[in-house]
C-alpha cells in the first residue's frame, strides 16, 4: 500500500486488505473493490504509521492529484521485500500441501 510520508520500516504489517488502517491508498483500494463486492480475501503489506504532513507536496493538478506524500528512498524496497518475502513463504505452504497429497 502507500509509503508516502511514512519513515519507519520496522512498522510494516502485512493482512488482509479489510484489516488495513492509516493508509489512505488502502482506503481508495478498499472503495473501488467494494463496487465489486469484494471487502476481504487481498493480502497486503501497509503501514499504519501516520503520514508525515510535512512530506505533502502540492501539485499543478494533472493527473487528478491535487497533492501527494513525498517517498523516503528505502521505503518502497522494504514494501517490495516484505511483500517478496509472504509471496515466496505461500507458495512454499502451497507446494507443502501439494507434495503431501
Amino acid at each position: 500500500m502507500g509509503a508516502g510520508g511514512k519513515l519507519d520500516p520496522t512498522a510494516l504489517k502485512v493482512a488482509d486488505i479489510s484489516k488495513t488502517y492509516q493508509c489512505p491508498f488502502a482506503q481508495q483500494i478498499r472503495k473501488m473493490l467494494k463496487k465489486d463486492k469484494i471487502y476481504k480475501g487481498i493480502k497486503t503489506v501497509f503501514s499504519p504509521e501516520e503520514a508525515d504532513k510535512k512530506s505533502i507536496m502540492h501539485t499543478d493538478g494533472s493527473n487528478y492529484k491535487k497533492s501527494a506524500y513525498g517517498t523516503i528512498s528505502y521505503l518502497p524496497a522494504t514494501f517490495g521485500a516484505v511483500l517478496a518475502s509472504v509471496v515466496i513463504r505461500d507458495l512454499m505452504d502451497e507446494e507443502e500441501v501439494k507434495s503431501k497429497n
